[in-house]
């Protein structure tokens, strides 16, 4: 049996934009792309509440994959494209990696 695998994309907005742009582009445009691809189980967006760090960060994206194979599969599909294509559209750095949880305090849903 496979396991599900979650990933964090940590980001950073387009030089070019304003904070406000980015969050409402990501929300209202790259989402409902992202949203489509197949073999996802949960999407969650984070957003930056006070933005203009020294980080360069406005954001954080969460998405599990049922598994491994199904996060590849997710990417290669025609949504997957379609949402890696509108990259270059809002931001200026991203990085994704794949994480493992470590529950120290348990919240509602881990219960």
């Amino acid at each position: 049996m496979s396991k599900p695998v979650r990933t964090v994309a940590i980001l950073g907005r387009r030089a070019d934009m304003s904070f406000a742009e980015f969050d409402r582009y990501w929300l209202e445009v790259h989402a409902p792309l992202a949203a489509k691809l197949p073999g996802v189980v949960r999407y969650v967006q984070r957003h930056v509440a006070s933005p203009g760090t020294e980080f360069g960060i406005d954001g954080f994206a969460f998405i599990d994959y049922e598994s491994e194979a199904a996060m590849d599969a997710a990417w290669a599909s025609a949504e997957g494209q379609a949402a890696l294509a509108d990259v270059p559209n809002f931001l200026g750095r991203h990085e994704v990696v794949v994480i493992e949880d470590h529950v120290i305090v348990p919240g509602p849903q881990d219960r």
